[in-house]
């Protein structure tokens, strides 16, 4: 399906996507856990038509993340300061329950008049935290598909037209049009219906981010929009091709997805200047901090006896085979990694500093309009409908992406100049 033009959704992290970066001293890393934050954040995004804010979410603290913001709570705060822009909360099918989370999010569909998303994920951490065990990755897709099915029953539960507030006859709502869920599955056990009714959007929008096999099936089966990790254009193009292509196979019409590959930014007045604002940022991170971290993410392959101003040796890496049978919770990124070092051959210095932060995104630095070829190159080539933008430093870096890459890519004709309509289904265009 051809669209005129994009779709962009923020990915908010309090100190961006290259963390280390709240040592500078404009990052404001100490108001980060209060509502004038990240309303400050959203209000600016939301002015400059961006789609919807996407909050992620971890379990547990495993030291890569400063801190996580919960997020349904504080979608629920960012209801009352916003008035366009779409709330993307994560939520764990691992460790929650359907009944509670259909009810959270229905309610912030009401507070915001229609702006409420969740995207569905499947635990790979966090078991320690919960009366539970972890169970295996094929089971875990089989426990999100009840958990949304309960989901879905319970937000289906009530009529449209329940609701009646007949004072005349005292009659608030038609019980006869409140449905129980009755959802027995293999998991969970619903009975419902729920005590709210149907929210302005019906349900709220189904985002998935699955990148294995098992998520990739679950998405194309359920999601309305796919946040993926794309860094390269055929692959890219590929893989929108491939989405589509499965959810037809499941009934759906392939071609109502949203595909929004994520790309990590540093937009400068110039090239030579964002590079100048990227090696500044890539000076705050300690070396060996890094090392670490990448040698988490390529699944354990030790770096530290490497020379750091040398390309990473090829045959180092896993290959994509053994990594792919590793069942390491990083496995489903790795791909995007082990491209870059084998095409591109960075330094070690030079991934630790910038790409691997990106986590297999695209990192892009440069101009406005040169980041906005980019981004209209892949856009105009089937390559997605759109893009998760993930700031790379806070909270100057959403600016300059406000006030400079937006305004470019409308310019061009590629986004929006208003918002179409009052819901988040009515900006993403979906039913």
């Amino acid at each position: 399906m051809t669209r005129d033009t994009m779709s962009l959704v923020l990915f908010y992290s309090p100190f961006g996507r290259l963390n280390y970066s709240w040592r500078r001293p404009s990052s404001r890393a100490e108001d980060v856990m209060t509502l004038d934050y990240i309303a400050g954040v959203a209000r600016e995004v939301e002015a400059a038509r961006f789609d919807a804010i996407f909050l992620a979410d971890k379990l547990r603290r495993d030291g890569t993340d400063l801190i996580q913001i919960e997020p349904l709570t504080t979608l629920g705060a960012l209801s009352a300061v916003t008035e366009h822009i779409g709330l993307v909360a994560t939520v764990s099918t691992t460790f929650s329950e359907p009944y509670n989370v259909a009810r959270m999010l229905t309610q912030i569909d009401f507070l915001s008049r229609g702006r409420a998303a969740v995207n569905i994920v499947t635990s790979t951490e966090g078991e320690e935290n919960f009366s539970r065990e972890l169970p295996a990755k094929a089971e875990r897709y089989r426990i999100a598909q009840d958990w949304l099915d309960a989901a879905v029953a319970l937000w289906d539960g009530w009529e449209p037209d329940a609701v009646l507030v007949d004072r005349e006859a005292n009659v608030w709502a038609d019980t006869s049009k409140m449905h129980p869920a009755d959802h027995v599955g293999p998991y969970f056990r619903v009975a419902g219906p729920m005590t709210v009714p149907r929210s302005p959007q019906g349900r709220p929008v189904i985002v998935q981010a699955g990148q294995s096999p098992e998520g990739v099936d679950y998405g194309a089966r359920n999601a309305e929009v796919i946040f993926t990790a794309k860094n390269e254009f055929d692959e890219a193009v590929g893989f929108a091709a491939d989405m589509r292509a499965r959810a037809d196979t499941f009934g759906r019409d392939g071609s109502a997805l949203r595909i929004l590959p994520g790309v990590v930014p540093i937009v400068g007045s110039t090239d030579a200047e964002a590079q100048e604002i990227a090696n500044e940022i890539a000076e705050l991170y300690e070396l060996e901090d890094g090392i670490a971290y990448l040698s988490l993410l390529l699944l354990d392959v030790p770096l530290d006896d490497l020379d750091p101003d040398a390309p990473i040796p090829v045959e180092r890496l896993l290959t994509l085979e053994e990594a792919e049978s590793s069942k390491n919770l990083h496995a489903s990124r790795y791909p995007n990694i082990h491209r870059i070092i084998v095409e591109e051959r960075p330094t070690l210095r030079e991934m630790v500093r910038t790409r691997a932060k990106a986590t297999g995104h695209q990192f892009l630095i440069g101009s406005a309009s040169t980041i906005a070829d980019e981004m209209e190159h892949w856009f105009r080539n089937a390559a997605c409908d759109g893009f998760t933008i993930i700031p790379p430093y806070m909270p100057e870096g959403v600016t300059r992406i406000c006030r400079e890459l937006v305004p470019e890519l409308q310019r061009r004709g590629i986004f929006r100049t208003e918002y179409p309509g009052t819901t988040l289904r009515d900006t993403l265009g979906i039913a």
